[in-house]
Order: C-alpha cells, then sequence, then structure tokens
C-alpha cells in the first residue's frame, strides 16, 4: 500500500513560525509522512522525538549538492537519516551553472560516486528534477538523458515531479514504464491553468490524470507538494491527504 507524504517546503512559513504545531496540523489532515526540506534549527534526535509524536514517518529529504562532493556532509546526513529513520536522501536543483552537456555528466558521475556510499549505509541517493532538465542542449541531448543514461548502471535513483514532467511536454506514464524501480519517490501536484499560464494546485484542482499516474508507479511513497497557493498553505494542501488516499485505496 503506497503511503502519502508531504514536502515540507509547500508549507515552509508555518515550519519558520511553529515546526511541532506545524507538523501536528499534518498529522491532523491524514499525511502519513513528511519530506525534510531543511532542520529548522532542529537536531536529529528532536525530529525523531516529534515525528514519533504526531505519528508521521521521514519519507524522504532534500539535501543540497554539497553533499555528493564534500564526505563530511554526506556523512551527516547518512547519520541524521538512520536517526529519523529516514531512507532517502535526494538533491533537489542545480542552479544554472550546472547547466550544461559537460556539467550534467559531472553531475552524473558525483551521484555514482555517492551512491554507493549511500547505499552500503543502507540508504538510497536520488535525483529530483524540475523542467529545465528536459532542455535540450547544444549536443541535442539534454540533461535529463544525460542523467539517466550515466547513472544506470548505479544505484541512483529519480524522484519524478509530475508537474514537472507534464509542463515539459514529457509523458508521465511512460517515464514510469520504462524508469521502472528507478522512481523511488513521486511529487503529487495538480496543475491550473489561469490566462495562459500554468501553476501549481491542490490535488484534484487541475488539469492532470493524477491518479492514472499513481496506478502506474510502484513507490512506496507519494509525496504530495505545492508551489503557489491562493490560501494560507499549510490550509490548502490539507484536503489533499484524502484524495490521494482515496485514489491508493488507503
Amino acid at each position: 500500500m503506497k503511503k502519502v507524504g508531504l514536502q515540507l517546503y509547500s508549507v515552509r512559513d508555518a515550519m519558520d513560525k511553529d515546526v511541532a504545531g506545524t507538523l501536528k496540523t499534518i498529522s491532523e489532515d491524514g499525511y502519513q509522512g513528511v519530506q525534510l526540506a531543511g532542520t529548522y534549527d532542529k537536531d536529529a534526535n528532536q525530529w525523531k522525538s516529534m515525528l514519533d509524536e504526531y505519528g508521521l514517518e521521514a519519507c524522504g529529504m532534500h539535501v543540497g549538492l554539497e553533499m555528493l562532493s564534500d564526505d563530511a556532509v554526506l556523512d551527516e546526513w547518512i547519520e541524521f537519516s538512520k536517526i529519523v529513520g529516514n531512507k532517502k536522501l535526494i538533491v533537489p536543483y542545480v542552479d544554472e551553472q550546472w547547466r550544461s552537456k559537460e556539467k550534467y555528466e559531472e553531475l552524473a558521475g558525483l551521484l555514482n560516486q555517492a551512491s554507493e556510499k549511500v547505499q552500503a549505509a543502507g540508504l538510497a541517493l536520488g535525483y529530483h528534477h524540475h523542467d529545465f532538465e528536459f532542455a535540450q542542449l547544444e549536443n541535442g541531448e539534454t540533461g535529463w538523458g544525460i542523467l539517466e543514461r550515466l547513472t544506470s548502471s548505479y544505484p541512483v535513483y529519480f524522484e519524478i515531479d509530475v508537474y514537472w514532467t507534464e509542463f515539459s511536454g514529457v509523458d508521465t506514464i511512460a517515464l514510469f514504464d520504462r524508469l521502472k524501480d528507478r522512481v523511488f519517490s513521486v511529487h503529487i501536484k495538480d496543475m491550473i491553468s489561469e490566462d495562459g499560464e500554468r501553476k501549481s494546485g491542490p490535488v484534484g484542482s487541475g488539469t492532470l490524470n493524477l491518479q492514472a499516474m499513481i496506478e502506474q508507479v510502484s513507490t512506496d511513497w507519494l509525496v504530495v507538494e505545492q508551489e503557489h497557493f491562493d490560501e494560507a498553505p499549510l490550509k490548502e494542501v490539507g484536503p489533499s491527504a484524502a484524495i490521494v488516499k482515496k485514489w491508493t485505496g488507503a
């Protein structure tokens, strides 16, 4: 049975004000886990205590690119993960200087190298994309193509963001079918079109066939994320948990 988590970046303003109270609300809304994006000045033992208190699991952590090239930083996040019960370390973003053929090749090498250490620690390493990875490069390839190809022989996984795949014109279900168990996490967010612009919205409010995507993927966690809001983010993401759980039969 797939579980439903929330990416805490979605409610970062609430987290800045009240970490424990925000986690309590997320649990009451029916989420079974949270994906960390920063520690909010709490150490691993404090996080473990709060997660246990509110019946939540850590369903991944977004950690900066530096963990791939600095063993000490990677060791810190591995140890943090073991304490809080997290199994997935995820690179969430690379800035513009990394978006060339040569730099994507370098990134793939860094992911490959770090992935073996992460796997030896009993965890998994992955990469989360946006839209720019699917843009064509000077050699006709895409950054995504380079990453997928050059990491295929290593324990490197992907967190697929269904909003950004569809935004980029990628067939998400076909991507799931091709990658199979290399997809170890999925970001679920809907797409709303207004006045020719596209933005993310609460699950079920937009145009994406999210249920069909959910049925296609075999990952253990479905992670709700939202980036654009009309109301207070913590309030607006609440109902999405029940909708996704209904689709999964939970």
